[in-house]
């Protein structure tokens, strides 16, 4: 995975500012100016909301951490969850399992695909 650069983030307020400036002189707007006041304004609203979402969104590198962690978790869970299952498939049974031979099992099989279809004759005759 690529690494994340350590460059410092460009300062496109010293832009602004120049800008601002060059649309100051070319509108002959004074620094008393109502618009060149909001404008202000909204210098100051935006660096502000601009700060808040410098603090609340995490780094790469945090993320990284964070998914490295999780990676870690998942395979000590798993690890843990095969020691367990071999552990219980080394157990015997408490209760020993009693199986149904196959001669009764197709018995009763037949006999519940008889009474099936009798009961359908039946009430195929009622239906109708």
């Amino acid at each position: 995975m690529s690494t994340t650069p350590n460059d410092t983030k460009p300062d496109f307020d010293e832009e602004f500012l120049q800008t601002l400036g060059q649309w100051k002189e070319k509108n002959k707007i004074q620094d008393d100016d109502a618009v060149y006041l909001l404008v202000e304004l909204f210098r100051i609203h935006q660096k502000h909301w601009d700060a808040l979402r410098q603090r609340q969104m995490p780094s790469l590198d945090q993320f990284r951490a964070d998914i490295s962690a999780v990676t870690e978790s998942s395979k000590s869970f798993r690890e843990k969850l095969e020691e367990l299952i071999e552990a219980l498939a080394a157990q015997p049974a408490a209760v020993p399992i009693k199986t149904l031979p196959l001669s009764e099992a197709k018995y009763a099989a037949a006999a519940a695909l008889l009474g099936g279809l009798l009961i359908g004759l039946i009430l195929g005759k009622f239906l109708l």
